[in-house]
């Protein structure tokens, strides 16, 4: 992965490189990548001063551990050896920071030695730089001799001696004149160089383009680059497929994604693993974004960066965890007191009935004692779920016919939905695979719904009971024309104790939702607030061979 500091030299060193190719040609590269190395090299030390708090003159081992952290940073594989008394640093390289671009381009290393130079020179009186070795040439490794101390050595050694000069870095007139001294009759060589140079610094852009969305696509995150306008200058291969069409905002994720980018860009803010979730209920998609402001070298806001990794299937996982752990704390509660309350309850009712006796039925206590019998039943069955929750009874698995079962709810519901105004509807497959299934359960979930789904349309409606086969599996469907539910109930239909109705329990759904995970299938619900609501339940098919 690259670095930031990487990241950022390697990106100035191209933009320095390609504005001076466009000013000077090609006889002049060796004396502006000289220059760049200068400038860069006040950037870099001031970085690493301030990073390691180093203050005056650099001794030689902070010299020689600044450069190696640089060299590193940058991607180089370097080691460094200080030799003759931490007069002579030795730097050995096996890898460099340009990688196979210095094959091509070996006048980049122009930079690098300018770099270790300038630094030197400012913090060392004497500083004489030579390349013995090159990994551009024959050698599998570059080698490089940085002298501190002027000797008989350094004397007979051929390199560029650095000194420390205020503007150095500058391309004077002076400068010009100079390198143009060195040239003989090549000045025909100067236009031409500089078409050369064009279309090498196009050839190497090309190249690092390619470097990076290699880098990027071996991540599988998607990457998107923006700038102060919200203008996308950069997007991956990975954030394309999450983001489809031409200007890739388009879309629901894009326009999500969008705002927050705006956001980080105007506000600066950071967005850190936050969480898009596409489409509702079975069908929903979830996203971690990351997004950060990309800042200038004056602290300014310049644009922003977002990584998005599809994270469905861990959410859903977390989802159906934290389900669990809800259950579990539902059955420890019920398992611990139902059975210490149905004792008394049992009691007290059996002597209400006895005293309900002692009253004429015209009596007020008559009518105080039955209408206690009937919420000490009501109690007693809201403890039966309560057992039946924490230990529901293990399914007695048959094969079962689900439109068998199905016609018998109809029965059981068509009275009900006559005074209720509700529409019954059949919508069957002519052909639905035979489920293993206990026909007692199966018939308490799909009474369940149905009756949720009338009373779910108090002034009348239609429910319709639908039946398919689709992978391997007999899908259920209950889809009502009633009052719908809003997102936060949906994320709420199958906990424990929830419910919008005045006399229910809220443990209807819950165990229904048990029932049909002790079969091995699925149940999840899809609903808009005002025009209806469709349960879906899936039950693997019945298999012959295993039967």
């Amino acid at each position: 992965m690259v670095s930031d500091v990487q990241r950022d030299f390697l990106l100035e060193i191209l933009v320095d490189y390609a504005l001076l190719n466009d000013i000077i040609a090609a006889p002049f590269v060796k004396l502006c990548l000289h220059k760049i190395g200068i400038k860069q090299s006040l950037i870099i030390e001031q970085r690493y001063r301030d990073g390691f708090g180093w203050q005056g003159k650099l001794q030689a081992k902070d010299f020689t551990n600044l450069i190696l952290y640089f060299l590193r940073d940058v991607g180089g594989h370097y080691s460094g050896i200080l030799e003759n008394d931490k007069k002579k640093l030795e730097l050995t390289s096996i890898c460099c920071p340009f990688k196979q671009i210095i094959v091509k381009y070996p006048a980049l290393c122009q930079i690098i030695s300018s770099i270790i130079g300038s630094i030197a020179a400012r913090n060392f009186d004497y500083c004489k730089v030579s390349v013995s070795s090159s990994c551009t040439g024959m050698s599998q490794a570059c080698v490089m001799i940085v002298h501190l101390e002027e000797n008989e050595e350094a004397e007979q050694a051929e390199g560029t001696i650095f000194t420390d000069e205020p503007f150095a870095y500058l391309l004077t007139t002076n400068d010009i004149k100079q390198a143009r001294q060195n040239i003989t009759n090549e000045d025909h060589c100067v236009v031409n160089g500089l078409e050369e140079l064009k279309t090498e610094y196009r050839e190497m852009d090309n190249e690092y383009n390619q470097l990076r969305n290699e880098i990027f696509s071996d991540l599988k995150l998607g990457v998107i680059f923006v700038d102060a306008t919200n203008q996308i200058t950069y997007i991956n291969s990975t954030a394309q497929e999450a983001l489809p069409g031409d200007g890739h905002w388009d879309s629901a994720m894009g326009q999500k994604l969008k705002v927050i980018l705006a956001d980080t860009v105007q506000n600066g803010k950071r967005y850190i693993q936050h969480i898009i979730q596409l489409g509702c209920a079975d069908a929903a998609q979830y996203y971690s974004i990351n997004a950060s402001p990309l800042l200038s070298k004056d602290g300014r806001i310049n644009g922003a960066v977002g990584v998005l990794q599809e994270v469905t299937e861990f959410k859903l996982g977390q989802d159906e965890l934290l389900q669990l752990e809800k259950f579990s704390l539902v059955a420890e509660l019920a398992a611990g007191t139902a059975h210490e309350i149905r004792n008394p309850m049992t009691t007290l009712r059996g002597f209400l009935q006895l005293l309900s006796q002692e009253f004429s039925p015209e009596m007020k206590g008559h009518e105080y004692c039955s209408l206690m019998i009937n919420e000490i039943d009501r109690a007693n069955y809201i403890i039966k779920e309560f057992l039946l929750l924490t230990k529901p009874a293990a399914p007695s698995l048959k094969k079962v016919n689900v439109h068998i079962i199905l016609e018998e709810i109809f029965l059981l519901i068509e009275s009900k939905s006559l005074l209720e105004n509700v529409k019954l509807r059949k919508r069957y497959a002519e052909q639905l695979p035979l489920v293993q299934a206990d026909p007692a359960q199966i018939k308490q979930v799909f009474l369940n719904i149905a009756t949720n789904a009338i009373q779910a349309m108090p002034i009348g409606g239609q429910l319709t009971i639908s039946t398919m086969a689709r992978d391997c599996k007999a899908i259920i469907q209950f889809t009502d024309t009633g009052c719908g539910m809003d997102e936060k109930q949906l994320t709420r239909i199958f906990h424990p104790f929830y419910t919008s109705k005045e006399s229910g329990t809220g443990l209807g759904l819950t165990i229904s939702f048990r029932i049909i995970e002790s079969h091995g299938g699925r149940i999840y619900v899809e609903s808009s607030l005002g025009k209806g609501t469709t349960f879906t339940i899936e039950i693997p098919a019945f298999d012959a061979r295993n039967g």
